[in-house]
């Protein structure tokens, strides 16, 4: 089985649009999206049509849950706004009914069984699937939740990855939308045959975007900090 593995879309309606651009030029038998398809930018909606049209399976991400806690009262809109931008403003208009509707139905993990490997597939880790952190200096001092799993893919934190724990390969694609390691927006693509993945860079029009964040956004600071992500370099943080 040939799985493409994309995560973290987070609004970025114009790298998705490049992604599903590049799809036919692959050989797959399954998408798989990690979750997250809203937060920080704001085509949101555009991104779960996309998903939805494709019949991409998806994931659901901590962004996708804390939007659905705004609609339900959990949570207020100006607590997401103040950490995350306006993405969230008008939380109540943003997506179409039928795609709230969606993303009620998501689940946050899902296993998969394919040429003799156990897969398990989250937005966040084993332990806390809708939350949970795996950063590429991650240590595991019990490794026993990963017992009986072949491959975890995971997404979240926007790091490219794969290191293992115990016998387990762990691997995060990194973000489609909204890259923080300074390598670009990308996907994966998994042979469950041969056991290699590829990581593939979605190239996308990010002035476009840039111009979006300074129309939308009220606060120089989250402005600051929504563009200089997207034009990260590599080791940026040695810099």
């Amino acid at each position: 089985m040939r799985i493409i593995f994309l995560s973290d879309a987070h609004g970025n309606q114009y790298a998705m649009r490049i992604f599903f651009e590049m799809l036919p030029s692959f050989e797959y038998d399954k998408v798989i999206f990690g979750g997250d398809a809203v937060g920080y930018y704001y085509g949101g909606d555009e991104v779960i049509d996309m998903l939805r049209k494709n019949s991409v399976c998806c994931l659901l991400g901590n962004h996708d849950r804390m939007l659905l806690d705004v609609l339900d009262g959990v949570i207020t809109e100006e607590s997401l706004i103040l950490k995350y931008g306006n993405s969230y403003r008008d939380a109540k208009s943003i997506l179409k009914s039928d795609n709230i509707e969606f993303l009620r139905g998501l689940k946050s993990r899902m296993e998969i069984s394919a040429d003799g490997l156990n897969m398990v597939f989250v937005h966040g880790s084993v332990t806390d699937p809708l939350n949970g952190r795996v950063y590429p200096d991650a240590v595991f001092d019990d490794v026993t939740p990963y017992r009986g799993i072949d491959y975890v893919f995971c997404g979240h934190t926007h790091h490219k990855m794969e290191k293992h724990a115990g016998s387990t390969v762990i691997i995060n694609p990194g973000s489609i939308g909204q890259q923080r390691d300074g390598k670009g927006c990308t996907f994966m693509l998994f042979d469950t045959v041969t056991r290699r993945s590829e990581i593939h860079e979605v190239r996308y029009d990010i002035p476009a975007l840039v111009k979006e964040i300074e129309e939308r956004e009220d606060s120089e600071k989250m402005r600051g900090r929504l563009i200089e992500v997207l034009y990260r370099k590599p080791d940026y943080r040695k810099q």
